[in-house]
């Protein structure tokens, strides 16, 4: 079976608007964050979360080793948060640089002034061509701040209401 091109489906998928979060993660002494746009609540019962991930992306080694992630819902205001962790090639300490966070008990990054974050578990991994399908298990949400969510939509940022 053959499908449409990767470029076909990006810019079809452009024209739905998808909601802009941080995942941070440690492991071994080393901090991690990645910007993911795939992100979807996928099971109430247990609580679980997902979202994709380049295969070639040192952020999909770090989930797979790391006991813990925290996701983050970013506010309208953090367009450059997102920014900053959507570039693959730079170390964890340069991801980090100059960005507000506090550390976790296990040792994962809690960025401020976003609007929830959740604590996960990886609950499982799935190959999905040239991504990998993260599935978290939830045990800790909270929101953090009010304010509008940052969503992406058309080569954009945007926010709701």
């Amino acid at each position: 079976m053959t499908g449409i091109s990767g470029e076909n489906l990006r810019e079809v998928m452009r024209l739905l608007p998808s909601p802009v979060t941080v995942v941070t993660a440690s492991y071994d002494g080393e901090i991690r964050g990645i910007t993911i746009g795939s992100f979807t609540s996928t099971s109430l019962e247990p609580a679980l979360i997902s979202f994709n991930v380049s295969n070639d992306s040192p952020m999909l080694d770090m989930l797979s080793r790391s006991s813990e992630f925290i996701v983050h819902f970013l506010k309208a205001s953090q367009d450059d948060v997102s920014e900053r962790f959507a570039v693959p090639d730079q170390t964890g300490d340069e991801q980090f640089d100059g960005v507000e966070y506090s550390v976790s008990a296990k040792g994962s990054p809690l960025l401020d002034g976003t609007l929830a974050r959740l604590t996960c578990s990886v609950y499982a991994i799935y190959e999905a061509g040239d991504h990998a399908i993260i599935v978290g298990l939830v045990g800790a949400a909270d929101e953090q701040e009010p304010g509008r969510p940052l969503i992406y939509h058309d080569r954009g940022y945007q926010s709701v209401g």
